[in-house]
């Protein structure tokens, strides 16, 4: 499904999601005399059918409380992992915009971490809990490589995410205890995963002859 409020993009597409034709089937069969159509740009079939339409109703009916509970859940991840140096959180939401919330996604500081983001996965699993990776970068695909000659290096923004990124569990059929579920899996793997932070690893610049003796001592 697509939305928008521009006229001319909305016809655009309108003839692109069935096969490029100047009317669809139901102007076509529908009126009182014939009208021609033709072709007027290489389209797909991209037109919903009846059946998804009759699935997708319903659900209209239970976007806004569904939405409430994403939030919730969304809250929930945002309070227990604040200020957690291993995992960057999600953008806040914007002004003026309605989020749909769709992936909590946690960026992993592997600089931190003894594992990579692969290994935090299969730990994951092995709590019962299970992820995503949301998305892989598009060039390092094999189509992307072979096409296009892409290889890592190309794009060091979209790599170091790929790298980083895990989809945790968000959806309305969740309960509480599930979300309480992954903070619990998510912080112990953290824990037991994170290397040993010295004042280097934490940003400062460590001088040769720095000395651990307190005033006292010297």
């Amino acid at each position: 499904m697509i939305t928008s409020n521009n006229k001319q993009w909305i016809d655009k597409m309108r003839v692109l999601s069935l096969h490029g034709l100047s009317h669809d089937a139901y102007k076509r069969y529908s009126v009182k005399h014939y009208r021609s159509y033709e072709c007027l740009i290489p389209g797909f079939k991209y037109n919903m059918m009846d059946i998804q339409a009759s699935l997708g109703l319903p659900q209209l009916a239970r976007l806004e409380k569904n939405a409430k509970i994403r939030k919730k859940y969304w809250q929930m991840y945002n309070d227990a992992f604040r200020g957690i140096p291993e995992i960057t959180l999600p953008s806040e939401e914007e002004k003026d915009t309605y989020h749909a919330r769709h992936l909590y996604a946690i960026l992993l500081s592997l600089e931190n971490l003894k594992i990579d983001r692969d290994k935090f996965i299969d730990k994951l699993i092995k709590n019962n809990i299970g992820s995503g990776v949301h998305f892989n970068p598009v060039h390092l695909h094999k189509y992307y490589r072979q096409t296009f000659s892409f290889k890592k290096g190309d794009f060091p923004n979209a790599e170091f995410i790929g790298e980083r990124i895990i989809s945790l569990p968000l959806g309305a059929n969740l309960t509480v205890r599930d979300v309480q579920d992954v903070i619990m899996a998510v912080k112990k793997i953290l824990e037991f995963n994170k290397k040993k932070m010295t004042l280097k690893s934490r940003g400062f610049s460590v001088p040769k002859d720095f000395s651990w003796r307190t005033q006292e001592q010297s």
